[in-house]
Parts: structure tokens; C-alpha cells; sequence
């Protein structure tokens, strides 16, 4: 009562004068039916037809790491592993033995996460047979009440719970532990990471364990959510006869204390010396969270204010990093997500090491946005944004997938907020934000950047100290004010109306989709879906990718592609285009393949138009703008620093640089590298953007005869393009030497207890005549995958996720089959040697029926539910003007993977896995980091 109490002057503050309405409840989705058990335990079903024949079922627990106490710390997490290491109806081996022979993949269909206030446990099946759903509520309700916490499978399971937390840790989770326990000290979320303690994990017993599962596990603090192509009788009928019986012993236990927050904390700072990671600023305000209902009218504007500041913060800290050069980026950001305690944060990321200048110029932004709130242009455009999103979420309302809805609706019920149907929602979001004006967003902002603080932080290669970082932000508030903000005079575009249509050359209805040739060279490949309702991919190729860009700027060739939107078109800036265009403003992606150059980008049907013509004028008229330019160092900088970090990587990197030195995959010294900027970056891509011939593809949700006019009125109206061989002579591979090297050794950056081995097989250049033996070695990986997570993540505990991966590319880099395992320094030789024991066994024929179901049934329902998406469709028809190899290898795959024979398997496994494998270690060289305050 009396945090009530002292919180009720602050929410009547933010109460418009509608007080009514705002206390008037959001209504439910009526499609989806609720309901209580008599123990308590509360459901929520929906019939849903996509996946077709899918059922997703969620069982969510309100509980999490923040009820344990200082002796179980890590328990909720530990828990939720030994729900899939042995139950009562599942015997330790016996789940995965079970589920994925019918399709549902480990990690992928069957998981579960662990936070500070939920666990959640998901199960998504490919069917709605009746056997297979009875599994299914079957493992559910034993990880309800029926766990067995078998002391011998508590303790393998520990290393796994060990090794996951290893596989956590990284100087980036080390700096934010630094910055939330300096931000909070005494808040019980800041104590509860949910990983847990190293010594409560190496110590806490079975009992213990079953304890915390006894206290937590019940009826009144679940929530069961199924969505599936069922009847939503039938989905209810399951929960009521899986969960009725269900029965808690004991009084529930009492909520655990919050902790308490310094609200009064003025300016304070902490620094930490990081060389491996990018020079970092935070300035954030933590406050409690007040009281207040998630389900009423008055949350839904509360939360839609805290959208519209942040909105239009972001669009000011983007023009700011225009204007400032040491301004690399800058964010505001906010969080609830802790049930304790709110924080807005200010993220700065400088140039360089100038972070006086990048924190004085976003700082100005914060004051002024605080002193003057947004201007009416600005309120109106954030309203438009988020009303774009309602009026999508409407539009894709048909076709919304069952599993993302799954877990959508748990995370809901664990929060009490109301799920309510599209339609209504924007019915609401229209009568709640009718009246809003500036001053709202500015006052709903003024109520989120309040309490603690700022408390301040800073990350560096060499950080400025504590007293330095809080007398420049005093320095900074106590300074000349910023003057109002103006908003921006919006150009007029530039290129006029859209030009004549192309003319059409040929049509041609192919089996699975149409195909038109315009007289200027291009072509368009387009197939009509109704796979999501209102959306449409669109992906264009051209030129030769990696074949045409010369070996010594591969590496820079992917972060010029990267960058390439944001140098804009010829006469616009990237941020003209953004006023310009509002939310079909572009904001794609451009990859560089071995084969090709590719742009990815999505749309919808209503502003399709839109994006094709700003795609062509990209494609046509590229802008390649210097406006980055001064801060292309520091972002370079950040990679080389950060790249030490990934273990993966810098195993690569040691493999290239022994076996095939002259490799364009060895990443260059920035000496090498040369000077990159907008100059560099035209040179690498202009030619294949402005000159090569383009395929174009377009899948989704239109009308085929207007997606062909507008495509006509655009990349059909483009001066015709020559068809070159684009291809070098001199385009360097991955090739390995006929004999193995002695074990490389090297070096990592990143945290002193964790270390990395690869064991990699060369294989073959790959190529489509040998498809049937390649899709033999993908089978085979997957089955060296179950079988080293089976040997060293559950038997010995000595890793959290071990891969194993077939690289086949078709006349490209050497094909490999690689196993790369993280683990601790010590355990590496053991590791090692337990990566060629498996290996040696599936030489000698150690395969069997079982093993091989296991690894084809669930790749094979991944890939049946994929081709019934538009990215499927996208990617497989993408291309298939110039190359119709990957098309007619999509069309195959389901079939010649079905056709891979136990002999196939043994016949690989014994000609490739007997070769000398090449054999690279990781083990650390950095010392740890340094935080002071």
C-alpha cells in the first residue's frame, strides 16, 4: 500500500482527461478460448492453420531465477535441463529417441528458456496425430510433476549446465554483469542471474534441486498455450485430460522480497578497460516500477507514449550522428523487463576515442528532447508508425505462424497482458491516442527518464576515469542549452515520375512459377502466394559475387556491402530517402555470394511500388556518399578487437593461414587492407550495381499482373545491360593439402577459462554430378553431431552445444566436414581425443537405422515446413535465370535425402572420416578486464 501510495501522484500526472476510457479493460481475442482448472492452472488454445497440420504447445511456469535464494542460485535454470534428461515416462536417453524420429528436432522444434521471472518450455510438432500429441502432453506433464532427479543423471548434467555457463561468458556479459550490479546493488534481479553461481552449480544436490521444483511447480503458477491446426475443442480437451489431475503439496510459497532501489542516487560512473571490445557510453535513470494494471486501456496508451519518445529520440540521435563527427551511433533504449525495477538508457558508441564530443552531442539531444519534447510533426509521424504496425498486424493476421503465436500468447499470460485481436487493437490504439499531443510524449518520457542517476559507464581499450566521465556530463548539463529543434525541410524527390514502362520480350509459365523477359536484359521471376498475408520477398541477383572482387578486398568487399544503403542514391542522402519515403524507406540487405551479389528486402503489397523504385535508382543511380567515411576506421577497429573474441573465427583464421596462406578468407591486417571509404567502396561495387544484367524475384502476397507493371515501371524502364563474363581469372579458393600439418595451435582474446578445438576432413570441389554422395556427408554431420552431443555434452559434460557441419559449395572453396567444440582450457585434450573416437566408430561402420532416422526425420520436417514459406520459395527461384542449379536442387532435395541408404552413410564415413583430419586448438592469451568506479 504504501508503494502505492507514494507512486499514485506520478500516475495521476499521466492520466488524460479520458479517465474512463483509460480504465476501461482490453478485450481479449475472442479466437482464442481461456480458461481456469479447478487446481488452478490457467490455458489459453487457439485453432490456427499455419503450419498446416503443426501444433505448437508452450507449458510456461511463473517462475524463474528471481525466487531463488542464495543457495539455489542457479536452480530454475538447472532444472529446466533435467526436464529433458530423464522423467517419468522418458528415461534418461529416451526423449530425443522418441521425438526425433517423428520429425521434431532437438534445440530447434524442443526447447526450453529460462529468464529472471519465466521458465518456458516448448514443444512444436510437424503433425496432429494423436499419438504424437499424447507424447507430447506426456513429457509436458512429467516436466510438470514427474521429473526424477536421478543423482547420477543430476551430475552429468551439471557439466552441461557448467559448460553452458562458460559458453556465456564473454567480455560483452562480463561488462553488462559490471554495469546491472553498479546499477542496482541491492535489487534481488541484479542477484539472480539466471546462469546462476559457479559454486551453487558445482554443489547443489538432487534433494535440493527437487526442493526448489516442488515449491515452484504448480498448477497456480502455469500457464499451458496450445496453437495448432486443430479445432480449439480438441486443443482444450488435451490440456483439461493432461493437467486436471494435477495437485500441489503444501501451502504456496510466500513471493520472495524485491530488494530496494537508491532512487535518490545523483551522477555517479563506473569504467572498465576492455581491449577487446568497442569504446562504449551508457548513461542510464533505474527506477521502481509502479503499480499499475497491464490489461486496462491506460497501459496500452502508457506503452504507445514510451514507443513514441523513443521513436522520435532515434530519429534525432541519427541526424546527430551526421552532424558529429565523433558521433558513431547513439541510442535510447528502455526496459521492464525485470518486475522489480524500469531503466531508460542513453547508448553511445564515439569515433574513435572521442567520446567527449560523441557524448556532448547526444547528451544535447537528451536535454533538449527533456526541456522541449517533440514537435507536432514529429508526434504525428511516430502516431503514423505505429498505426503502419497495427494496420500489418491486421493484414498478417491470416497467415500468423502457430509457434511464434504459441510463445507470443505465453509471454501475455505470464505478464497478465491482454492479447487482443488486430482489428480491435488498432480500434483501441486509435481511440486512445486520439487526443495525444507533444506535450504527452513529452511527459511520458519525462516519467521514464526519472529515478537513480544518471549512473554512467564507459568501456575502453583505455577509459577515461570515473571522475572524468561525471565532470563532462555535469559539464555538459550545466552548459548552454541546445537550441529547439526544427524539424527538417523535406526535399522533393528528384527523379520525377515513374518513366514508361519496359517492354515485355517473352513470358514463360514454368512449373512452379512465371518468368518475364523485358527488352532491357531484365528478368523477373514471380510466384504468387498466400504463406503470409500482405508480405512479399523480394530478391534481386546480378553479377559474379566473390568471382569478380579481387582476393586482397574480399574481406572489405562484405562491409562495403553492408554499408551500401546508407550512402543513398545519386541525389538523395540515405536520410533524405527516409523522409522522403517513411517507412518504405530502404532498408535491405546486400550480401556477396561465391556466385552472385544479392539483394534481400521485404515488402508489402500495398507499398510495393515503393520499393521497387528505390531499388532501382540504388541499382541505377548508387550514391555512395562519403558521409561515413571518418568513422569507417573506428568501425574497422571494432572488428579487428572484437574478432580475437570469437573462437570460431580465430580457428579459421589459424587454419588459413597454414594450410593455404594466400586464401582471401584470412582476414588482412589494416595495413593491408589499405585506406576504405566510399572512393574504395564504388570501386569494389559500382560496376556490378550499375552495369551487370539483374534477376529479380518476387514471392508473397500480390496480384501477379500489377507486380508485373510495377516491376515494368521501374527495373524494366533501366537502360539495357550487357551480358560480360564479370568473372577473374584469379579468384583465390580454400584448398586444403593433401597431407594434414601437425596440430595448429593458437591464440584467443576472450575470457581465460574457455578454449576451442576443430577437427576438420577435407573433402572434395564440389559439384551437381556428385550431389548424391554430398547429401550422404550432410546426413552423416548431422549424425556426428547427435552422437558428440550424446558423448561430450551429456555423458561427459564437458561442452554446452558441439557442432558438426558439411561445407559443399559447388565449385567454390574445398568442401569440409568440420567439428568445432568450445570447453574449458583443461578439458581440450579430452575433448579432442573424444572428436576422433566418434569419428573413428562411424568409420568402422558404427551406424545404425536409428541413428539415421534420428538425423532425416527432423531435417526433413524442417524442410517440408520451409518450402511452405516465401523465403524458401524466394531463395530457390532467386537466380534461376542465370543458374537454374539451385532450383532444381531445391525441387530434389526432399527426395534425395529420403534416398540416403545406411550403405550410403558407411561408404562415406569409411572413405572420408579414415583421412588425417586437420586438427586446430584455441587457448586463451588475454587478461581479464578491469572495472573500477
Amino acid at each position: 500500500m504504501a508503494l502505492a501510495l507514494a507512486f499514485a501522484p506520478l500516475c495521476a500526472a499521466a492520466q488524460p482527461a479520458a479517465a474512463p476510457l483509460l480504465s476501461q479493460p482490453l478485450p481479449q481475442d475472442p479466437a482464442i478460448r481461456r480458461g481456469v482448472l479447478p487446481n488452478g492452472l490457467r490455458y489459453a488454445v487457439l485453432s490456427n492453420p499455419t503450419p498446416r497440420a503443426g501444433v505448437s504447445v508452450r507449458l510456461a511456469m511463473d517462475v524463474g531465477s528471481y525466487e531463488e535464494t542464495d543457495a539455489e542460485r542457479g536452480a530454475a535454470h538447472f532444472v529446466e535441463h533435467l526436464a529433458f534428461r530423464a522423467t517419468r515416462s522418458f528415461p534418461e536417453g529416451l526423449l530425443e529417441a522418441t521425438f526425433a524420429p517423428i520429425g521434431v528436432g532437438f534445440g530447434r522444434d524442443h526447447n526450453a528458456t529460462t529468464t529472471l521471472h519465466t521458465t518456458v518450455y516448448q514443444l512444436d510438432l510437424p503433425d496432429t496425430e494423436d499419438q504424437h500429441l499424447d507424447l507430447a502432453f506426456r513429457w509436458l506433464r512429467d516436466v510438470a510433476d514427474g521429473l526424477t532427479f536421478d543423482p547420477a543423471a543430476t551430475n552429468r548434467e551439471r557439466g552441461v549446465v557448467l559448460a553452458e555457463k562458460e559458453a556465456r561468458n564473454s567480455p560483452a556479459a562480463a561488462v553488462q554483469e559490471a554495469m546491472t550490479r553498479f546499477q542496482g546493488p541491492e535489487l534481488r534481479s541484479t542477484l539472480r542471474d539466471p546462469i546462476g553461481t559457479d559454486a551453487v552449480l558445482r554443489s547443489i544436490t538432487p534433494e535440493a534441486l527437487k526442493a526448489f521444483h516442488s515449491r515452484w511447480y504448480r498448477p497456480e503458477n502455469a500457464v499451458v498455450v496450445v496453437v495448432g491446426d486443430l479445432p480449439a475443442e480438441a486443443l482444450e480437451a488435451r490440456v483439461k485430460a493432461a493437467f486436471s489431475s494435477w495437485t500441489a503439496a503444501g501451502p504456496p510459497a510466500p513471493p520472495p522480497p524485491p530488494g530496494r532501489l537508491d532512487a535518490k542516487r545523483g551522477v555517479e560512473a563506473v569504467t572498465t578497460a576492455a581491449a577487446t571490445l568497442p569504446t562504449t557510453l551508457t548513461a542510464c535513470r533505474v527506477n521502481l516500477i509502479p503499480p499499475a494494471s497491464e490489461s486496462d486501456v491506460a497501459s496500452l496508451r502508457r506503452r504507445a507514449l514510451r514507443d513514441m519518445w523513443r521513436h522520435v529520440m532515434d530519429r534525432r540521435m541519427t541526424q546527430a550522428k551526421l552532424r558529429e563527427p565523433g558521433l558513431l551511433g547513439a541510442v535510447m533504449v528502455f526496459s521492464d523487463d525485470r518486475r522489480d525495477a524500469q531503466s531508460a538508457c542513453l547508448l553511445i558508441v564515439p569515433a574513435g576515442e572521442a567520446w567527449e564530443a560523441a557524448l556532448a552531442a547526444s547528451q544535447g539531444e537528451l536535454r533538449r528532447f527533456e526541456r522541449d519534447g517533440p514537435t507536432e510533426l514529429e508526434t504525428e509521424q511516430a502516431l503514423r508508425s505505429q498505426r503502419a504496425s497495427l494496420l500489418s498486424a491486421i493484414t498478417q493476421a491470416p497467415t500468423r505462424n502457430s509457434g511464434l503465436l504459441a510463445t507470443a500468447i505465453a509471454e501475455s499470460e505470464l505478464e497478465r497482458r491482454t492479447v487482443m485481436a488486430p482489428r480491435e487493437a488498432l480500434r483501441l490504439f486509435n481511440l486512445a491516442m486520439e487526443d495525444v499531443t507533444a506535450a504527452d510524449v513529452k511527459q511520458a518520457f519525462r516519467l521514464d527518464w526519472a529515478g537513480a542517476g544518471p549512473l554512467l559507464g564507459v568501456t575502453a581499450p583505455k577509459p577515461p576515469t570515473g571522475e572524468a566521465l561525471v565532470a563532462a556530463w555535469t559539464r555538459n548539463t550545466s552548459g548552454d542549452a541546445p537550441s529547439t529543434y526544427t524539424d527538417t525541410k523535406v526535399a522533393s524527390w528528384a527523379y520525377g515520375p515513374l518513366p514508361a514502362a519496359g517492354k515485355i520480350a517473352r513470358r514463360e509459365t514454368l512449373p512452379d512459377f512465371t518468368r518475364i523477359r523485358f527488352q532491357n536484359g531484365v528478368v523477373l521471376n514471380l510466384k504468387k502466394t498466400s504463406y503470409e498475408a500482405g508480405a512479399i520477398q523480394i530478391w534481386i541477383q546480378f553479377g559474379a559475387g566473390r568471382r569478380e572482387i579481387p582476393n586482397k578486398v574480399y574481406f572489405a568487399s562484405h562491409l562495403a556491402a553492408g554499408l551500401f544503403p546508407y550512402g543513398g542514391v545519386g541525389r538523395h542522402s540515405f536520410e533524405e530517402l527516409q523522409a522522403l519515403f517513411g517507412s518504405a524507406a530502404p532498408a535491405f540487405d546486400m550480401d556477396v555470394t561465391d556466385y552472385s551479389f544479392i539483394i534481400r528486402h521485404t515488402a508489402s503489397t500495398d507499398d510495393l511500388i515503393y520499393r521497387l523504385r528505390l531499388l532501382s535508382v540504388y541499382l541505377s543511380d548508387p550514391g555512395f556518399r562519403d558521409t561515413l567515411d571518418a568513422k569507417i576506421p573506428t568501425a574497422l577497429d571494432m572488428t579487428y578487437r572484437t574478432f580475437r573474441t570469437n573462437l570460431g573465427l580465430v580457428v579459421r583464421q589459424a587454419l588459413a593461414e597454414e594450410v593455404d596462406p594466400g586464401s582471401s578468407m584470412i582476414i588482412p591486417t589494416a595495413a593491408e587492407l589499405g585506406p576504405m571509404g566510399s572512393r574504395e567502396f564504388s570501386g569494389m561495387l559500382k560496376a556490378a550495381v550499375t552495369e551487370a544484367p539483374l534477376d529479380i524475384t518476387l514471392v508473397g502476397d500480390f496480384d501477379e499482373a500489377e507486380a508485373i507493371s510495377h516491376v515494368a515501371q521501374t527495373f524494366g524502364a533501366l537502360p539495357p545491360r550487357a551480358l560480360t563474363d564479370r568473372v577473374r581469372a584469379d579468384t583465390s579458393y580454400m584448398r586444403y593439402p593433401r597431407t594434414a600439418p601437425p596440430e595448429i595451435h593458437t591464440v584467443h582474446d576472450g575470457p581465460a577459462d574457455k578454449a576451442a578445438v576443430a577437427v576438420i576432413w577435407p573433402l572434395y570441389v564440389a559439384t551437381p554430378a556428385r550431389r548424391r554422395e554430398e547429401y550422404a556427408l550432410r546426413t552423416l554431420a548431422e549424425i556426428f553431431n547427435n552422437e558428440l552431443r550424446h558423448s561430450v555434452r551429456e555423458r561427459l559434460g564437458k561442452t554446452y552445444a558441439p557442432q558438426v557441419d558439411a561445407s559443399t559449395p559447388d565449385d567454390a572453396d574445398q568442401g569440409e566436414l568440420a567439428a568445432l567444440v568450445e570447453t574449458y582450457p583443461a578439458d581440450l585434450n579430452m575433448v579432442r581425443d573424444e572428436i576422433l573416437t566418434v569419428a573413428a566408430r562411424l568409420a568402422a561402420g558404427g551406424i545404425t537405422p536409428d541413428m539415421l532416422e534420428a538425423a532425416r526425420a527432423p531435417e526433413l520436417t524442417r524442410w517440408r515446413t520451409a518450402m511452405r514459406t516465401n523465403s524458401w520459395l524466394t531463395s530457390a527461384l532467386s537466380g534461376s535465370s542465370i543458374n537454374d542449379q539451385n532450383l532444381r536442387d531445391a525441387r530434389a532435395y526432399d527426395a534425395m535425402i529420403s534416398a540416403v541408404t545406411l550403405q550410403d552413410l558407411k561408404q562415406a564415413a569409411a572413405t572420408w572420416l579414415t583421412r588425417a583430419p586437420f586438427v586446430i586448438t584455441a587457448l586463451p592469451a588475454a587478461t581479464p578486464q578491469e572495472t573500477a568506479r
